[in-house]
């Protein structure tokens, strides 16, 4: 499948300069079972971080259906906890809409992702978020809108994430610990890609 390639503009490039690469986002994807232990230790208070199992176009119906199928995708699992979807449009940013953690983000199996909010949004983490609910590698791109930062990518969001034909917006990447994983590439909207949830 093609997909059509957008130019960043000066000032986004030079956020991208920390990324690991910058491949285009695509569909392709393989699974590995890799167990579904739960990540989080009695008396410690960890926020859990995964993929979704499922790959779609831009069209969620917006930042509130992609927050219910991320919250969905963690109760089948049997997570529990609250789960909103790492995903920012033009207007509202991923920083302005979850709760910054003050603790470690963490994989379900347990491995560390980041240490707190601060060391999310710094360019790198310290794995990629490549499992999904239930502990099953998941590896393929996502949609996120969302720049290293946590800020929004403005210049294009498939219509606030509405819309899976007209338009492109930014993806992220599950091979990368860079800036990539969040900043890799701008697919069109007909792309299916997964997305990411964090817990809060």
């Amino acid at each position: 499948m093609q997909h059509s390639r957008h130019t960043f503009t000066p000032s986004v490039v030079a956020l991208l300069t920390a990324m690991v690469g910058l491949s285009a986002c695509s569909d392709t994807e393989t699974v590995t079972d890799a167990g579904t232990d739960s990540g989080v230790d009695a008396g410690v208070s960890e926020w859990r971080v995964f993929v979704t199992n499922t790959v779609q176009n831009a069209n969620f119906g917006g930042l509130d259906g992609a927050d219910q199928l991320c919250a969905t995708q963690a109760a089948d699992a049997g997570l529990g906890g609250d789960f909103k979807a790492w995903l920012s449009t033009r207007s509202l940013s991923a920083s302005d809409r979850l709760a910054h953690a003050d603790g470690p983000y963490v994989l379900v199996d347990g491995t560390l992702v980041a240490s707190d909010w601060d060391d999310l949004v710094d360019g790198f983490i310290a794995a990629p978020i490549n499992l999904d609910a239930s502990g099953a590698v998941r590896t393929g791109d996502t949609w996120t809108g969302t720049l290293a930062t946590g800020a929004s990518y403005v210049n294009d969001d498939c219509a606030a994430f509405a819309s899976g034909s007209d338009g492109f917006a930014l993806c992220g990447s599950t091979a990368t610990i860079g800036a990539g994983w969040t900043q890799s590439a701008t697919p069109d909207c007909s792309t299916e890609l997964r997305l990411y949830c964090i817990e809060q």
